[in-house]
C-alpha cells in the first residue's frame, strides 16, 4: 500500500503541474523506483509503477476527478485482497516456506553425497547448481514474506517469533550446504589425490553432517523424534579428528614447496568449508530442541513435505 499511495502521489503531480505524455510518465516512473528503492520498499516496485502508469493515463478533463477514482478503485481492490488473504484464504507462506527448504536441501545434500563418492556428472551438477541458487534465492524472498507477515494475536506472534529464528537459521544451512559442494566441485582432485585414510575422514564427517541436517528438518515438523542421545548414535563422528588434520596440515604447508603448499591450501578450504556448515547445523539443532522442548503448546506444526 505504502508503495501505490507513493505511485499515486507522484502521477497526481506530474499530471497536474507537468503533464502526462508518454515521456513524463516514463520519467514520473524512474522518480517512483528511486524514492522506492531510497525508503527500501523495493519488494513494492512493481505495483507502485502499475499505479503511477494508470492514474497517470487518466484523460486531459477532470484529470484530478478521474485519477483520483482509479486510485480509489486500486486501492479498494487491495483492501479486498488483505481481507480474502486474512479471513478465507490465507497464503500459508510458512508451508511454502517449509516445502522449498525441505526439497532445496535434499537435492543439494544429494549432490554432496555423490561427490564425496565420485559419481557425481560433472554437466548435470553444474546445470543442478544454477537451480540450487535460483531455489535459494527464491527460499529468500518467501522468507521475507513470512517474516513481513501479519499476526494479530500476541500468543501467535510469540510463536511466530521463535518460528522466524528458526527458519533463518534453516536457510542459513542451506546456504552453507551450498557453498560446501561448491568448494567439493571446485577442488574435487585436490580431494582424490589425499590418502585414503584421510579421504574416509573427511567423507565420514560430512555423511555425519547431512544425515543430522535431514533428521533435524524431519524432528521440526514431527516426522522424527527428538534424539537426546543424539551425538552418541551410530552416525556420531568426532570433529576432533578432523580438526587434527587440519591443523596437521596447516603445520606441514609451512615447510612444503609451493605446487604442495596450493594443494594443502586447497584442502584446508575444504576442511574450513566443513566447520562452517557444521557450527550452523549444531546452532541449528540447538534452535529445534528449544523450540520443540519449550513452549509445546504455543509452538504447534502442521506441515506436510512432497518430495519433487
Amino acid at each position: 500500500a505504502q508503495g501505490n499511495v507513493i505511485g499515486a502521489i507522484i502521477a497526481i503531480i506530474f499530471g497536474l503541474y507537468i503533464g502526462n505524455d508518454f515521456i513524463l510518465i516514463g520519467v514520473a516512473s524512474i522518480i517512483c523506483v528511486a524514492l522506492l528503492m531510497q525508503f527500501r520498499l523495493e519488494n513494492t516496485i512493481g505495483l507502485a509503477v502499475v499505479t503511477l502508469i494508470i492514474v497517470m493515463d487518466s484523460p486531459g478533463n477532470d484529470f484530478l476527478e478521474i485519477a483520483l477514482i482509479r486510485f480509489g478503485t486500486i486501492m479498494l481492490g487491495l483492501l479486498a485482497a488483505f481481507i480474502v488473504n486474512l479471513f478465507f484464504l490465507p497464503p500459508k507462506y510458512e508451508v511454502s516456506l517449509f516445502q522449498l527448504i525441505y526439497n532445496t536441501n535434499s537435492e543439494i545434500v544429494r549432490w554432496i553425497k555423490l561427490n564425496l563418492r565420485h559419481a557425481a556428472d560433472f554437466p548435470l551438477l553444474k546445470k543442478d547448481m544454477e537451480w540450487m541458487q535460483k531455489q535459494l534465492n527464491q527460499t529468500r524472498n518467501l522468507y521475507g514474506l513470512y517474516r513481513e507477515e501479519r499476526t494479530f494475536l500476541k500468543k501467535n506472534a510469540i510463536s511466530k517469533g521463535r518460528k522466524i529464528a528458526v527458519y533463518r537459521q534453516m536457510l542459513l544451512c542451506s546456504q552453507k550446504g551450498f557453498e560446501l559442494l561448491k568448494i567439493q566441485h571446485r577442488y574435487e582432485n585436490d580431494y582424490l589425490q589425499l590418502p585414503p585414510d584421510k579421504q574416509e575422514l573427511i567423507r565420514q564427517h560430512i555423511d555425519y553432517l547431512t544425515d543430522k541436517h535431514e533428521q533435524l528438518l524431519l524432528t521440526y515438523i514431527d516426522k522424527v523424534s527428538i534424539d537426546l542421545e543424539y551425538v552418541e548414535s551410530h552416525l556420531a563422528q568426532d570433529p576432533q579428528d578432523l580438526m587434527q588434520l587440519f591443523l596437521r596440515e596447516m603445520r606441514e604447508t609451512e615447510k612444503d614447496e609451493y605446487e604442495d603448499m596450493m594443494d594443502k591450501y586447497h584442502l584446508m578450504r575444504i576442511i574450513a568449508s566443513v566447520f562452517a556448515y557444521q557450527e550452523t547445523i549444531d546452532y541449528l539443532e540447538k534452535l529445534i530442541h528449544s523450540f520443540k522442548l519449550r513452549h509445546t503448546k504455543e509452538n504447534q506444526i502442521d506441515i506436510n513435505v512432497n518430495e519433487e
